[in-house]
């Protein structure tokens, strides 16, 4: 793989100097380049250049979850996670593992969905997302959505976009009137950075609805039918890319009542 003719992809698509990039990737596919993490994500940096911003997901697993599948339908109301900005275990690959290390990122300290992020802007996409009186991971004060509001560019090397597409959560999290009811649920933290600690209860969207009424293929066609999925393939690599923008417009505006999310009409807001 000559990953100079992704980068060149990626530019040619209308990514240049200047632009938050959030990219979700796979290393198993992008080892064939013959570079390391860290001289994948230099060259990613130098295509954003010095007034860009590269942002990766740093998702984490806290072993106060336990298993999976115990995750998913476990009380956690009581329960405390510690959530070490700089030591829990990273789970959303080595490319943002590799740009954690570097000493110019900084990293979120909301602890669902955090990100990592390098460049201009990343300083003050993680400034107040934990402000307020039980924030989520998507909502009006996170990195997220400071990327949305400047119109981040999100590229997927090597996945399955919709699987991957943190930043759809916008929507549902900013909309004062979403639909559906019993959406979230409390979790609580210690969150440490340094000398940084405190205690937090967050809201955390329920597992259920994502793993029982989320239709991701129906949800991938959707995109690609309406122009806002793109999916170009280079040197055997598929390479997906999506307005952030003009994403959360569409889920804002679609006809379908808690769209992307596909459930009977007993769980709605009444």
């Amino acid at each position: 793989m000559n990953f100079d003719r992704i980068v060149k992809n990626l530019r040619n698509r209308g990514i240049k100097n200047g632009q938050i990039l959030i990219v979700h990737s796979s290393y198993d596919l992008l080892e064939n380049s013959g570079l390391l993490p860290e001289e994948i994500n230099a060259q990613l940096l130098e295509l954003v250049g010095v007034e860009g911003t590269l942002v990766m997901p740093a998702i984490r697993k806290y072993k106060e979850e336990g298993k999976t599948n115990e995750y998913l339908t476990k009380n956690l109301d009581d329960i405390i996670c510690t959530y070490d900005v700089k030591k829990s275990k990273v789970t959303s690959g080595f490319l943002p593992f590799m740009l954690m290390q570097r000493p110019d990122s900084i990293i979120s300290r909301f602890p669902l969905n955090p990100i990592v992020a390098v460049g201009k802007h990343a300083g003050k996409m993680m400034q107040n997302n934990l402000e307020g009186i039980n924030p989520s991971p998507h909502g009006p004060n996170s990195s997220w959505k400071f990327c949305v509001d400047n119109n981040a560019v999100v590229v997927g090397l090597g996945v399955d976009m919709p699987h991957f597409l943190t930043i759809m959560h916008v929507n549902e999290d900013c909309d004062k009137d979403w639909p559906i009811d019993n959406w979230y649920r409390k979790r609580k933290f210690e969150i440490i950075d340094k000398d940084f600690n405190i205690k937090k209860e967050v809201l955390e969207r329920r597992p259920r609805w994502g793993t029982y009424y989320f239709a991701e293929n129906k949800f991938k066609k959707d995109l690609v039918s309406n122009d806002i999925l793109k999916i170009e393939t280079v040197e055997g690599l598929e390479i997906s890319m999506i307005e952030s923008n003009k994403l959360i417009k569409f889920l804002h505006n679609h006809p379908h009542k808690g769209y992307p999310y596909y459930i009977g009409s007993k769980f709605f807001k009444k």
